[in-house]
């Protein structure tokens, strides 16, 4: 319950008389605002941070009101004389006090004031500190200023500057700040709210994390006398027990409520008929939480009307934000006391712009299937099952949730063309994948049945809340929990449904069965299928958009995202390309952890890949479009002067040299090589535009990696060397097959000779 504030006459200023409180008092007198704390609160750990409010012409779309863009830290006061010092903790380690090392530990992560305040009295009893915090939050807290340093904002002006108001509960404070900074290229202003929050005793007991399931994790070092020292690494999670009353029914496998539901209140600004599908996105994830006990666990409310003790901003309310910014993008964020890994805090950032971004990607992934995708704006029905399936993904982040990128490998192609097999998993094993929606399915397929979207919660989904979250009684310690976390994967084997692989950042993912937009657990008919589907829509494209009541932006936006939705399905399946399968999972006797991609698979990718490229622009570059959206000839070229760079580039040759260390029947460089030399003349021998384009990126990207070394360079050694005297061979060959092609051809004389040209002058 909130507690007035103290307003004190003059003849009290300064001398405050009552006793201290379990957390920080305020005295409020005019404008000065003072800090009476406790000693019994003195070496407490408080967390420390803030929320930007509003602000004037953010200068960068990241920031918006209602976001906290820094994590809070954990301090500490501390009594020095007639000073209290704030003290940062930055060091949170594991050592029993009982170990020899603990006292020289001790001596060696000692923590210094990062800001200090003079005394002005300490109550009757001795017993508590008053300081003066008015200047402090009237200017910027480093400690927990909400904007970095980059942000160009001029100087703050004192005069327009200062603390707004104090709020008092019995574990936090919030202190409302407004800053205006002048001198600048503009004027800046931003409301800041700071927040000090008490942080419990004893710390929620940690749990290990596991690389078979996806959480957020933190780490923590141990030390003991005599050892090396280890680093233990736990998840993030709420704190989730029964009522004390209720610990035995739900022993018993009774439902129960949990002694503190995670309630999350969804902003006013959105649009009214979305709130259902967002509350639904919001509380899908009770089921999961029921199947370990739980009922209730997760609420959502829309904000209360006339409530003004409400705060939206308060570090215990939990919010789904709209952020009125052109940027198409939602995220889930998390804050956490870093003793534990408790989730203190979490929200939903949802931008102006996804909703933009979801109906495009309906329309480019299965317009061709299903025709009410076809619309420009969809109906409370399409859009209401969007959204709650963005909403429950963000969700799943504040609930301590990594990306599961193998999740959407999960299924065969074949199953995500049945109605039944869909009607019960949707198109993925988890939401927490990047698996948007079914390219896979053919036209007439929806007719049937077939599902175009994920599932409300796939079986790794519940899975992974039943390991972060489910109550292990008796257990009183992350050791102790172990047994019987291990065995929730027993059961489930190597079944791929229940498989985690961490999202993966690089421009070509080194494993195909985790990457993001990618669905089925055959990259190849995956990718063919959703190819056959941007054939389709870029056959009707003009007339479904302008049936649809679109404009020619409408027609040129829509052609946009089909080029890019058409290269990617095409890049995707580069992944096999030296790629490897990781299983994630502890090391047992017998276990695999990485498998090398066949050299038949490798084979079959690389000319799927080249097929491809040669096919996209008879459907891309079309005179019915080019009129309208202008000359597409350029964006084409460069695309796939991409695509076969990529083939040479240093992600892919690095990758086929080593992953042939895994397997006796690899695909050697030399073979790859060799493949792509004969691909390249057999499949794109041709003389149009885009074959020349493709044949002169192919020498030129073979040129470069066989390069010598000349006086004064530095040495190539390691694997550099190794691809360069590869490349060389094959450059060898090349040459000789290019000079008798020349000799062959009087119409492509010309081109050929061009070749040489470039192979000779490198």
């Amino acid at each position: 319950m909130i507690k007035k504030i103290a307003l004190l006459t003059a003849f009290l200023i300064g001398l405050y008389t009552a006793d201290a409180k379990d957390f920080i008092d305020v005295i409020q007198t005019g404008k000065r605002y003072k800090f009476v704390i406790p000693d019994s609160l003195l070496g407490r750990d408080i967390l420390f941070g803030s929320r930007i409010v509003d602000l004037s012409s953010p200068s960068a779309k990241v920031y918006a009101a209602g976001q906290m863009r820094r994590p809070p830290v954990v301090i500490r006061f501390s009594k020095r004389d007639k000073y209290l010092v704030i003290e940062q903790i930055n060091n949170f380690v594991e050592v029993d006090k009982d170990n020899p090392i603990y006292e020289a530990l001790e001596r060696n992560m000692k923590v210094g004031g990062v800001d200090i305040f003079e005394i002005e009295s300490t109550g009757p009893s001795g017993n508590c500190s008053t300081i003066d915090v008015t200047n402090y939050f009237s200017q910027e807290v480093q400690l927990a200023w909400p904007l970095p340093e980059n942000v160009k904002k001029g100087r703050i002006e004192t005069k327009l500057s200062g603390i707004q108001f104090i709020r008092q509960y019995e574990d936090h404070l919030n202190i409302r700040s407004y800053y205006e900074f002048l001198g600048g290229k503009e004027t800046f202003t931003i409301t800041v709210q700071y927040f000090m929050l008490l942080l419990s005793k004893e710390p929620m007991v940690a749990r290990f994390n596991d690389d078979r399931v996806g959480f957020l994790p933190y780490n923590r070092k141990l030390y003991s006398s005599g050892s090396s020292i280890k680093t233990n690494n736990y998840i993030s999670r709420w704190r989730l027990e029964p009522k004390a009353d209720e610990i035995a029914l739900h022993s018993k496998g009774e439902l129960v409520e949990p002694q503190r539901a995670i309630t999350i209140y969804i902003e006013p600004y959105f649009p009214k008929d979305w709130i259902p599908f967002i509350k639904l996105g919001v509380e899908d994830w009770n089921d999961a939480f029921k199947r370990i006990g739980f009922k209730n666990t997760i609420i959502a409310k829309e904000f209360p009307v006339n409530d003004s003790l409400f705060d939206p901003y308060d570090i215990k309310t939990n919010v789904i934000r709209y952020i009125p910014l052109e940027e198409a993008n939602a995220a889930g964020q998390i804050w956490c006391d870093p003793r534990s890994g408790e989730i203190v805090n979490g929200e939903v950032l949802w931008w102006n712009n996804v909703i933009n971004l979801l109906n495009m990607w309906r329309f480019t992934q299965t317009a061709a299937v299903d025709s009410r995708a076809r619309a420009l704006k969809y109906d409370q029905e399409m859009t209401g099952e969007m959204i709650r399936y963005a909403i429950a993904h963000e969700v799943g982040h504040m609930l301590g949730l990594q990306h599961n990128m193998r999740s959407s490998y999960a299924y065969p192609p074949d199953s995500l063309r049945s109605a039944a097999f869909t009607a019960k998993y949707g198109t993925t094993a988890s939401i927490m994948d990047y698996a948007r929606y079914n390219h896979i399915a053919q036209p007439g397929d929806f007719e049937r049945g077939v599902k175009m979207t994920p599932p409300v919660l796939g079986p790794y989904d519940y899975l992974s809340i039943e390991y972060g979250y489910k109550y292990i009684h008796r257990a009183k310690s992350p050791h102790q929990e172990l047994q019987a976390l291990d065995s929730l994967f027993a059961s489930k084997g190597s079944d791929p449904m229940y498989l985690f692989a961490p999202f993966i950042t690089a421009a070509i993912s080194p494993d195909p069965s985790s990457q993001s937009e990618s669905l089925g657990n055959d990259i190849l008919v995956s990718s063919l299928n959703g190819i056959k589907n941007t054939r389709i829509i870029l056959d009707s494209l003009i007339n479904w958009t302008i049936t649809a009541g679109g404009t020619l932006k409408d027609i040129e936006n829509r052609y946009e995202s089909l080029s890019k939705q058409y290269f990617r399905y095409i890049s995707l399946s580069m992944s096999y390309l030296g790629g490897v399968y990781t299983i994630q999972g502890p090391a047992v006797e017998g276990s695999v952890k990485y498998t090398a991609v066949t050299a038949d698979r490798q084979r079959e990718a690389l000319k799927f890949i080249l097929e491809q490229i040669k096919e996209a622009p008879k459907y891309l570059d079309r005179e019915e479009l080019a009129i309208i959206t202008g000359s597409l000839t350029e964006d084409i070229l460069k695309k796939e002067s991409e695509l076969v760079s990529s083939l040479l580039n240093n992600f892919i040759l690095p990758r086929i040299l080593s992953s042939a260390s895994l397997s006796k029947n690899a695909y050697s460089l030399n073979e790859y090589l060799q493949d792509l030399d004969t691909f390249i003349w057999q499949i794109l021998g041709g003389d149009s535009l885009y074959e020349k384009n493709i044949q002169i990126t192919y020498i030129q990207m073979l040129r470069n990696i066989s390069k010598i070394n000349y006086k004064g360079e530095e040495p190539i050694t390691g694997s550099s060397a190794v691809i360069s005297e590869a490349g060389f061979s094959q450059l060898s060959k090349t040459t000789a097959r290019i000079k008798k092609l020349a000799k062959s051809s009087k119409v492509r004389r010309e081109h050929y000779d061009f070749l040489i040209d470039i192979i000779e002058k490198r």
